[in-house]
Order: structure tokens, then sequence, then C-alpha cells
């Protein structure tokens, strides 16, 4: 009894030796996260395991496969163990619903530390820069910012009205025209001149276009 109560605290401990060599693996690997989880989908007391770093880690969403070694009856074996991760990161948040088209100011949003593993391509999709740029789409409360719900705001508005001028050789003509579209600096977009001309003009600045 003593000696089945000994294999089995031993057992124990080389599972908790295991689990700790793993979290500071994923520390090193893993960097600029502010806590990493991890959740082995294997029994890792049924063998001695090693972790096997002349193999590639691959990780595919927020999930790990760890190659391996372990340990049977004396011969030694490649294997992978299968390991769901919780990344940590200090991300920005809506701190309520943000309307499409609305500018996203520090009043829209809250930084707090969530687990963005399960994000696709996580580390390039987190809105870094939340200067000048608005919801491209409606954004739930609680939702987290990821740039592709963000998009510059233009220095032109639809319905703005602006000066659009057209160059003909060494002679410049200027009119006044409504613009029919949102443009950012260099855009081309659609405006309204007074004579109801509907003509394509690329934008210049917050004031002016230059008709194509």
């Amino acid at each position: 009894m003593v000696l089945i109560f000994v294999i089995i605290l031993s057992i124990s401990i080389s599972a908790q030796d295991f689990k700790s060599e793993v979290e500071n693996y994923f520390n090193q690997k893993l960097k600029g996260y502010d806590k990493i989880e991890i959740s082995f989908l294997n029994d890792i007391t049924q063998y001695n395991y090693k972790i096997d770093e002349s193999r590639e880690l691959k990780l595919k969403g927020g999930t790990a496969y760890l190659p391996v070694k372990y340990s049977d009856r004396n011969k030694s074996a490649n294997s992978i163990l299968t390991i769901q991760l919780k990344l940590y990161k200090l991300v920005p948040v809506a701190a309520r619903e943000i309307k499409k088209k609305e500018r996203i100011d520090e009043n829209s949003f809250t930084l707090q530390s969530v687990d963005v593993a399960s994000l696709k391509y996580h580390e390039t999709a987190l809105a870094v820069n939340l200067n000048s740029v608005r919801a491209k789409s409606s954004i739930r409360e609680g939702q987290i910012i990821t740039n592709d719900l963000v998009e510059e705001i233009p220095v032109i508005q639809s319905g703005s009205r602006i000066v659009a001028e057209c160059i003909k050789g060494s002679v410049m003509i200027s009119t006044e025209a409504v613009a029919r579209q949102d443009g950012k600096i260099d855009d081309v977009i659609d405006i309204l001149t007074t004579s109801n001309e509907l003509l394509k003009a690329r934008v210049v600045n917050s004031q002016k276009v230059l008709i194509e």
C-alpha cells in the first residue's frame, strides 16, 4: 500500500514538474502577453514527458501542438501533446455600443487584459492606434476593437461643400462642388458641381479636390 502511494505521489510530482516546464517554455516562446494559461488535453501522468525542442511548436488559434519525447519501458518515443492556450493581453474593449461611422474617442473604450488567443491573426488584428479613426461597422459593448472594425476618418465626408479645381495646361479653373462620397487624401470620389455635373475628383485636402 505504501509502495503504491509512493508511486502515485512520484507520478503526480513528475506531472507537476512537466507542467512547470511547459509553462516556462511558453513564456519564453510567446512574448508580449500579460499572462499565459495552459490546459492539457492529454493525460500527462501516463508517461514521463520531456519537451522536444528539436521539433517545431505549432499554434492554431487557441490550440498549441507541443512536440515531446516520452519514456516507455526504457525506450524513448516522439509524440505531440495538444494544449489549450489562453493568451491575455491589454487591448481596447468597447465601453458601449459604437455605431457605424461614429468617431472613436477615449470614452468609447477601456483597456482590459483579455484572452486574445481565439482572434484570427491576433498579432496584426488588434487595433493599436485609435487616434482619428471611426467605426467601420457597428461595434458591440464589450467587443475587442480590432483593425478590421475601424477605419481612418476621411478628410472629406459625403455632403461636404468643397472647392473643385481643374487644370488644363497652364490654366486652372475652380468651382464649388458637393462631395457625394467620403474620401481620404488621394482617394478618388464622386462630386457634384454647381452646374449639376457628376465628376470624379482626387482628394487634395479637407477643402479641395482635383478633377480627374
